[in-house]
């Protein structure tokens, strides 16, 4: 068995996944928007701050996280970025659960 072969069937696998189709579909249509395409950036951008600091065991600024509340309210009431939201939280949580199996794996190869 060859590991890269085999990584790259779980490749395919993602790309005929439900939830790559969805955000795949979902993206086109945010390009169509403008203005949910920035809305959304500028909402992804800082909920990655806001999780980086978390990671590194700080507390996030509260004035961040209050943005990014109200962003996400404001997301909500346009369909086109609401939809792209959702498709992105379902996708990331998949790749989650995906990192989390070969984590494990790679973690009893070397405890």
């Amino acid at each position: 068995m060859n590991v890269y072969d085999e990584m790259n069937k779980v490749c395919e696998a993602i790309k005929e996944s439900h939830e790559y189709k969805k955000i795949h579909e979902s993206k086109e249509k945010l390009k169509s928007d403008k203005d949910a395409e920035s809305m959304v950036k500028d909402f992804l951008k800082l909920k990655s701050q806001i999780e980086l600091a978390q990671y590194q065991g700080k507390q996030p600024e509260k004035a961040d996280t209050e943005k990014m509340q109200k962003l996400y309210e404001v997301l909500q009431l346009n369909p086109v970025a609401s939809d792209y939201i959702q498709n992105y939280i379902r996708f990331q949580m998949m790749i989650g659960d995906l990192s989390k199996t070969l984590g494990d794996t790679i973690k009893e190869a070397v405890e």
